[in-house]
């Protein structure tokens, strides 16, 4: 039978425990403490998993902790946390999960029941939006419109791993003895040491690309059967639909600006150019080629908003576009704004 020695902490002085705050006797009394409860081992560890998140994510505004937390209660084993109900309502009040942009949302972060088990965080990117954030071993990632990723708070001995749907563009910290994996949802993996480089895999796309700006890049298909390794100025494409893995020299701005908010075409087909500015402008551009004839494009926009751009492609092909804006549906949501494009 486990043996319980009362205790009385207050939030503040545990939140200065795990901040390094404390003075030497308040150290040793929570210390002390710590030996002798189980709970409050664990209140310990979720305190510490909160301020790391607070530590990752930085430099961005602020949301309402208390409706964060009240998210967070629920996937926590009732029986063990009703003791401590009140009190992680109080660490949540101190605690806040920040935002950069309105663009960034923070979709969830759960607890398991032991400390040794993995704890994930998502994050994902507004259609129309593009983010910078920072992960736990202080790689940079942006995340492009209507992007995904999910990574664990604390990476594993062996590995770095994260999972990406969407497109990303990483600066990988260097470390030889645990390489960084990105998976993607094709099952197509990407691995590297340290290095810059943009990864473009969309679920609902065909194609997934592996651009490399500097550095080594590892691409692996989904079966593991085959590597490719990139360098600087290549491209790795794969294929889903044929499994074909393939690699060839690119122009990389032209496949990164997006990260600096450009967009930039080079020799790109009309069709190709539509679908990057419904993703960028988040709206739903349905394009009809009645001429059946193929148009190419070399332009750079930043600025320009979407009717900007279609006149400028409208000077060199017979474009005409409609829009129809958003729809209440049953559930209260919008659909999206639509343009209808054609082609004669």
């Amino acid at each position: 039978m486990e043996t319980r020695i009362e205790y009385n902490m207050e939030p503040e002085n545990l939140l200065r425990y795990c901040e390094g705050k404390c003075t030497p006797d308040e150290c040793k009394q929570i210390e002390e403490a710590i030996k002798t409860s189980e709970e409050l081992r664990d209140i310990i560890h979720n305190l510490e998993i909160s301020l790391a998140l607070k530590s990752d994510i930085n430099a961005m505004e602020a949301i309402d902790a208390r409706s964060a937390y009240e998210r967070t209660r629920l996937s926590i084993k009732k029986k063990r946390m009703q003791r401590w109900n009140t009190m992680l309502v109080r660490y949540a009040a101190v605690l806040t999960i920040p935002l950069l942009f309105t663009s960034l949302i923070f979709c969830y972060l759960y607890f398991k029941s032991s400390p040794n088990e993995m704890l994930y965080a998502e994050v994902n990117t507004a259609s129309g939006a593009i983010i910078r954030y920072e992960l736990p071993d202080k790689s940079v990632v942006w995340l492009n419109s209507g992007s995904k990723l999910r990574y664990p708070i604390r990476f594993k001995e062996d590995k770095r791993e994260v999972e990406l749907d969407g497109e990303g563009y990483f600066e990988v910290t260097s470390d030889k003895e645990h390489p960084f994996y990105v998976n993607t949802p094709s099952g197509l993996s990407i691995y590297v040491y340290g290095t810059h480089f943009n990864v473009n895999a969309y679920h609902d796309d065909k194609y997934v690309e592996t651009v490399l700006e500097e550095g080594r890049v590892n691409v692996l298909n989904p079966q593991k059967t085959e590597r490719l390794v990139l360098k600087p100025g290549e491209s790795a494409l794969y294929d889903g639909a044929t499994n074909a893995l393939s690699k060839r020299e690119i122009d990389v701005y032209e496949k990164t600006a997006w990260k600096d908010g450009k967009l930039i075409f080079r020799n790109t087909s009309l069709k190709d150019v539509l679908k990057r500015l419904a993703r960028h402008f988040n709206v739903d551009i349905e394009f009809n080629n009645l001429s059946g004839k193929e148009y190419k494009y070399r332009a750079t926009f930043t600025s320009e908003d979407l009717d900007q751009i279609l006149n400028y492609l409208s000077k060199s092909a017979a474009i005409k576009w409609k829009s129809e804006e958003a729809i209440q549906q049953a559930d209260a949501t919008f659909t999206k704004k639509k343009v209808i494009v054609t082609l004669y």
